[in-house]
Parts: C-alpha cells; sequence; structure tokens
C-alpha cells in the first residue's frame, strides 16, 4: 500500500469515526435512506447485512425495480452495514441519514407517502428525495405546508453529505414551530476537524 492511499484510507476511516459519533449523539434512532439506482451493491449489502430494511416500493413494483428501488436502513451502532456506510457510502451521493421516534415499519410508511409529487398541470412524477443531492436542495427552499407534510411527528433530523465528503448537512426540526416560523435549523459541519462543531439536536 502506498503512502498516498495509507493516508486516505487514514483520512476516510477519522471522517467515518466522526460522522458516527454525530449520528448517535441524540436519543433518535438513526436511519440510511438509500438508492439503488446509484449503487448496485446496494441490495447485496443489505440483504447479506446485519440491520433490519425494507423496499420504500410495494408490491409488483418493489420485486421489478429491487435493483433501482429506494431502502430503508435502520443504521445500528457497531454494525458492519454502519461501517459500510459510513466508510465506503458517504460522499457517493448513494444516501442519508435521519433520525426518528418511529420504528422502521411506520417511517417506512410514512416515507411512502412522498414517492409521487403532483406537478402543476396535475401529471404525477417521481420524487426522487432518497438522492441527497435532491434533498440538499428541497430542505432549504420548501414551503411551510410541504416540510410540515413531510416532517410531521416522523423524522428528527437529517444528516446530508455536503459538497464534498468532509462536510456534512445538518437539519434539525425545530419543535413547536408555526405560521411562518422556520421548521429547520441548518448547520454545516466540518468531518475533518478534531471536533464535532455542531450536530443534530
Amino acid at each position: 500500500m502506498t503512502d498516498t492511499v495509507a493516508g486516505e484510507r487514514r483520512q476516510r476511516l477519522k471522517r467515518a469515526d466522526r460522522l458516527e459519533a454525530l449520528l448517535f449523539s441524540t436519543s433518535s434512532s438513526v436511519f440510511a435512506v438509500l438508492d439503488a439506482a446509484r449503487d448496485t451493491g446496494v441490495v447485496s449489502l443489505l440483504s447479506n447485512g446485519d440491520c433490519p430494511y425494507s423496499c420504500l416500493y410495494k408490491g409488483q413494483s418493489a420485486a421489478t425495480f429491487a435493483a433501482y428501488a429506494p431502502y430503508l436502513v435502520q443504521v445500528l451502532p457497531d454494525s458492519a452495514v454502519a461501517e459500510r456506510l459510513l466508510q465506503d457510502a458517504w460522499g457517493t451521493s448513494v444516501g442519508y441519514f435521519l433520525g426518528s421516534a418511529l420504528d422502521g415499519a411506520a417511517l417506512s410508511h410514512h416515507l411512502r407517502h412522498f414517492l409521487y409529487a403532483t406537478l402543476p398541470d396535475g401529471r404525477k412524477a417521481y420524487f426522487r428525495f432518497y438522492d441527497p443531492r435532491v434533498m440538499r436542495a428541497f430542505l432549504p427552499t420548501s414551503s411551510h405546508d410541504q416540510l410540515d407534510d413531510f416532517l410531521r411527528e416522523a423524522i428528527d433530523w437529517f444528516v446530508i453529505e455536503g459538497a464534498d465528503a468532509d462536510t456534512a448537512q445538518v437539519f434539525s426540526r425545530v419543535r413547536g414551530a408555526q405560521g411562518h416560523e422556520p421548521r429547520l435549523a441548518s448547520d454545516v459541519v466540518s468531518l475533518s476537524s478534531q471536533r464535532i462543531a455542531g450536530g443534530p439536536r
């Protein structure tokens, strides 16, 4: 192993440790929303892994499009799935993390409501909320009603990769927000510094 490769691996492991500390710093259960269309290894990782998961498609769609579907997985501390997601998947736009007080079945049921969006002309289109690049744009620009509908009592926070793998965009729910008050607080957290300066609240 060359010095460059060894250095990159050390940096990746340090980043994964800091990301893990960030994710498990609250009482919320940690989940990952993953897009198998971005990485064909997602299905194999989950089916051979050690964390509970479900496909966000149901019925025939789940069977037909299993290799390309979105998935929800509960990320358990010190699991092999967590290790792979934190070390290898972060920074590849394959998914993001969220915190919830719900169990996996209830959260899956909630998220399935958003697989389609109604366009202004009445047509339905896929809403790729399982793509971190989409969510990074959607969360800060959506209306209060859209956020209220998406968050409900289901989601406490999001941790989404930033413009590069060394930063995390953290969106934390503001409890009790009404009217025109902000629904989410936003922070950019460095994963390359020695200290986690911020995180889900």
